[in-house]
């Protein structure tokens, strides 16, 4: 193999800075370089990295509206809906194949379904797509490689959902050794397919890393300030990073020759406040909230958790009920101006409700009016000065993946997270103060949030781009990966997939 791209979902520097992966640790500080990028957090990390293009360009947000008159939002994306909405995209291993390279694809979200490479390609969840630790065909290239991980007991994906809801597994160490057995199968299954069909680029990505962060900061910042923190949860979580390291270092050292980069799609942060967009835009006139929409959200979001997951899953499938869900909003759509709406906390400012995509009552022609408008309102607001917002216009308009970005982007500090639930503009998280009880994670609560620099080390090789004004994110990853195959001429691409 000659580049091995390992994904660790969530991760950031810090997360090897504890002291409980030295090996991770010795990468990145003794033969790593750093590369300082900055995610939005409203474009997906993983598809950046995969395509080489923003979400402005592919689509691929973590929600976004649907548009056509309506406000219903979906937070679902498929490989195949950025290639409608992209269709000259070239992803990262269709362009490596195109050069002659063969590449092996293991657990990269929203890639499903598997395309067609020369290699292997095992696709990951995410992207809304349905929570399942059974891997189907149409997940994995070549097909009949399905039959075979689910022999070997391989895990396609673990999250909270699946964890606390269906599997109940309330306790620490019971919690982590189910993560460790989904890591463990990664990783054996990953070097057994890469050394069979020999590949020259190699992609795996570890999403225990982000649902452990989500859970472990905020008892971390807890011990730090000396307060009360659950001892027994931390020192199961030392235990599964220190099994993780292990892995890192078997899956390194099967590859001795390759060049190495560790990346994961956004950090982490605590939570630590609540960012009520609406309640600013009614402040400023430029949205007139109902009541009775209002406590319908309420309602519905209010007993959501109290609702069996498996049956929770049923009912969205009702078109009927599902398209309600997601039509639910807190304002009165034929009299406001903007507005915004987000179910994952990734819809970081705001939309001018203009008539065609919407159906609101803002004519065309007024947006980039609203727009300017909404900048200034926010730049000059006493409160998001206070907390260090910068608020932004849009300047991309008239394709499908443009206009579903939001017309006024708002960047905010890490630890903010766009909410409609709580009535003030700025309201302090206090959920996740007490030390962590798994059994009230049932209930859904994000305790931490995306934040802004994704881990990004080089290993055993130099950079060859560089962060810039018009691109310091992910996509800078794609870069890498073209330049390192572009420094030999395709045709001496390998066949025997060296180790």
């Amino acid at each position: 193999m000659r580049t091995l791209l390992i994904g660790m979902d969530g991760a950031q520097l810090g997360t090897f800075q504890r002291g409980w992966t030295p090996f991770i640790q010795s990468l990145i500080e003794e033969r790593g370089t750093q590369l300082d990028l900055r995610e939005d957090l409203i474009s997906r990390g993983w598809a950046e990295i995969i395509t080489g293009e923003h979400a402005l360009e592919t689509g691929a947000m973590y929600e976004r509206p649907l548009m056509g008159g309506t406000h219903r939002w979906t937070d679902k994306l498929s490989l195949a809906d950025i290639e409608v909405m992209k269709p000259d995209v070239k992803p990262i291993w269709k362009a490596l194949n195109d050069r002659g390279y063969r590449i092996g694809i293991m657990n990269v979200p929203t890639t499903f379904p598997a395309p067609e490479v020369d290699g292997f390609f095992v696709a990951g969840g995410g992207g809304g797509g349905g929570l399942s630790q059974q891997v189907t065909p149409e997940q994995c290239y070549p097909r009949e490689l399905a039959t075979k991980l689910n022999d070997q007991g391989y895990i396609l994906d673990e999250r909270l959902p699946s964890l606390l809801g269906e599997k109940q597994l309330f306790e620490s160490a019971e919690f982590f050794d189910r993560l460790d057995e989904m890591t463990t199968k990664r990783t054996t299954s990953f070097i057994n397919l890469a050394q069979q069909e020999a590949v020259d680029f190699g992609f795996v990505v570890y999403r225990s890393i982000v649902t452990t962060e989500t859970l472990l900061l905020p008892e971390l910042q807890r011990q730090s300030e000396g307060r009360e923190a659950n001892l027994e949860f931390i020192e199961q979580a030392r235990r599964f990073y220190a099994r993780l390291d292990a892995h890192i270092r078997q899956l390194v050292e099967s590859f001795p020759n390759a060049q190495f980069l560790l990346v994961s799609d956004h950090a982490m942060a605590p939570r630590k406040w609540s960012v009520n967009f609406n309640a600013f835009l009614v402040e400023q006139g430029f949205q007139r909230a109902s009541s009775s929409r209002r406590g319908l959200f309420h309602a519905v979001k209010s007993v959501r958790h109290l609702i069996p997951r498996a049956i929770r899953q049923r009912l969205k499938s009702s078109a009927a009920i599902k398209s309600a869900y997601e039509s639910l909003i807190t304002f009165d759509p034929n009299r406001s101006q903007a507005f915004n709406i987000t179910f994952t906390n990734a819809i970081h400012g705001f939309y001018v409700n203009d008539h065609e995509r919407f159906g609101g009552p803002v004519p065309s022609h007024q947006v980039a009016d609203i727009q300017n408008q909404l900048v200034e309102a926010l730049n000059r607001h006493p409160i998001a000065r206070e907390h260090g917002f910068k608020a932004t216009a849009k300047k991309t308009m008239g394709t499908v993946p443009a206009d579903q970005f939001p017309d006024v982007v708002v960047d905010m500090p890490d630890g903010y997270a766009p909410s409609n639930y709580w009535p003030g503009f700025v309201t302090e998280y206090t959920v996740g103060q007490e030390p962590i009880d798994l059994r009230k994670m049932v209930q859904d609560r994000r305790v931490s949030v995306k934040a802004h620099h994704p881990l990004a080390v080089m290993v055993n090789a130099p950079w060859h781009v560089s962060p810039s004004q018009d691109k310091s994110d992910l996509r800078l990853v794609y870069d890498q990966i073209m330049a390192s195959f572009a420094d030999e001429d395709s045709t001496f691409a390998s066949t025997s997939g060296s180790q």
